[in-house]
């Protein structure tokens, strides 16, 4: 059982966001909007999208970045083979736990659909 976010764990294609923008299941909280999708392969993958429209400075970006990624290294043993794409939207700022908590939830959310 290993913990690492390898390479084929990530949406890298924009052919593999398309797909799953297109007919992928949404779960929106107050800080994260997630799109998933079930995939052919058996691992979950994770894509990012976020946008500088919502947090203008790089440094919020990545903080977001950060913690999806983490989030998602941490649970994928429990997320079988969905695709997600995780977005941020607008808010003020919150302390990291919240914010892992909160994508946790809707990981499992849109799971369960």
């Amino acid at each position: 059982m290993s913990f690492r976010l390898t390479h084929d764990a990530k949406l890298l294609k924009p052919n593999e966001y398309s797909t799953i923008f297109k007919g992928g299941k949404m779960a929106r909280g107050k800080y994260w909007q997630v799109i998933a999708k079930p995939l052919a392969v058996s691992k979950p993958k994770l894509g990012l999208a976020i946008s500088k429209k919502v947090h203008r400075l790089a440094v919020d970006r990545n903080r977001f970045k950060r913690i999806a990624r983490e989030t998602f290294r941490l649970e994928q043993q429990q997320l079988d083979n969905w695709g997600f794409v995780v977005m941020v939207r607008k808010s003020k700022s919150v302390k990291n736990p919240v914010l892992s908590a909160e994508l946790l939830d809707l990981f499992k959310k849109v799971v369960k659909k």
